[in-house]
């Protein structure tokens, strides 16, 4: 009996995928909004929205679009970088919007979106990064309130967009010379999917049994709406606490794509609670959760080749545990922990250059006005790095 136990816990304990704490190993490289966002409230725009690996350079998005809670409308931002080989931060220029939401790699240029631009409300922004390391802006989009997304297709660009009147999509063969703008009804685009050569446009997701519209795919040059495409389908296998939700961190690749449920909250952020991968039959998306350990959300995605790491983070009493996964992209359902750190806040982005991990702090408060100033964290926008070197062999 003795050794049937023994046997038993061996098989047991050898699907245990234990976390190697890295804590003390974690590099600390600085606060690069600091100087900017100083104190007080003006803190949660150090948020760490998105971190992007680009010419040898860590790019890092901050400010906040929001108007409720702390630090609201903060822009223009001092776009900061971090050097990767020169080991230091610097300023590329203003970004004439409120927030760096994300940051894009297209055709091999790195694009930001005009997440809410400043000044008047009858033209929309993009940023292409030029050859010799300015940003070169395009204020061109009409009655574009807000570009959340970009994306390539079939030598076309798209962007998702909020205009006053509601959702659309700009799109453009002339970098916005000129402009298509097909407007898809209430809310706004917040994000784009691609699935088996497909476009989606995907506005929020509601809570409701009744048919919705979230959801346009591209068809002959138009975006038809696709009531057939709801929450559940998107996000299974989820218990909702709130009644609108988003598609966010897309990555698609091999005729799927990977993406983070997150809830809707003070007009364009969001508060994670999921991590999904989609694929495309009989015309329709098909979802899977995929599962964590218990406790820990999704914050971050990366993909490297047929890489996929996953960044997620769990509050604790002592403060919170942020870990990193890793699985591939023929196995996506087979994770391993890489390693788990602690910090006094969650690690909202991460990027990976040879090596290291880079990871950028984030903080999050009560939606609307209910927020207090305790709430905010001291470490937003931190700036972390990890030689992860022994578990990428």
């Amino acid at each position: 009996m003795r050794i049937i136990k023994i046997l038993f816990f061996a098989i047991l304990l050898s699907n245990i995928s234990f976390a190697k704490d890295i804590t003390e190993k974690i590099e600390y490289l600085g606060t690069p909004y600091a100087k900017q966002y100083k104190k007080a409230e003006d803190v949660y725009s150090r948020n760490s929205w998105d971190l992007q690996v680009y010419d040898k350079k860590l790019f890092i998005g901050a400010g906040n679009s929001a108007n409720e809670g702390p630090s609201k409308n903060s822009g223009p931002v001092n776009l900061m970088v971090y050097d990767l080989e020169k080991e230091k931060f610097y300023s590329e220029g203003k970004i004439d919007d409120d927030q760096v939401d994300i940051f894009k790699i297209l055709n091999s240029k790195l694009l930001i979106p005009g997440h809410d631009a400043k000044g008047s409300w009858d033209w929309g922004n993009f940023y292409i990064r030029k050859d010799d390391d300015s940003w070169k802006k395009f204020r061109n989009i009409p009655k574009a309130l807000h570009v959340y997304d970009l994306v390539l297709k079939d030598n076309k660009l798209f962007a998702g967009l909020g205009l006053y009147e509601g959702a659309a999509v700009g799109i453009t063969t002339n970098l916005g010379k000129t402009w298509e703008i097909q407007k898809i009804g209430r809310s706004r685009v917040y994000s784009f999917m691609n699935l088996d050569d497909q476009l989606f446009a995907l506005k929020k997701f509601k809570r409701t049994s009744k048919p919705y519209f979230s959801v346009a795919q591209y068809i002959n040059g138009k975006f038809i709406p696709r009531y057939d495409i709801s929450i559940y389908d998107m996000f299974p296998d989820t218990k909702f606490k709130i009644k609108y939700s988003r598609a966010t961190r897309i990555i698609s690749f091999d005729r799927r794509a990977i993406y983070i449920g997150a809830y809707k909250y003070n007009s364009h952020q969001t508060i994670p609670f999921g991590i999904y991968i989609a694929t495309l039959k009989d015309k329709k998306i098909i979802s899977k959760k995929i599962n964590l350990d218990k406790g820990f959300i999704a914050n971050d995605i990366l993909k490297r080749e047929n890489d996929i790491y996953i960044l997620a983070s769990k509050t604790t009493k002592k403060g919170v545990k942020n870990r990193v996964y890793h699985t591939t992209t023929k196995e996506i359902d087979k994770l391993k922990t890489l390693f788990t750190f602690d910090y006094d806040t969650f690690a909202r982005s991460f990027e990976l250059y040879k090596n290291d991990f880079y990871f950028g702090m984030g903080t999050d408060v009560s939606e609307g006005e209910d927020w207090s100033l305790k709430e905010i964290s001291s470490k937003t926008g931190d700036i972390l790095k990890i030689d992860a070197s022994e578990w990428l062999k």
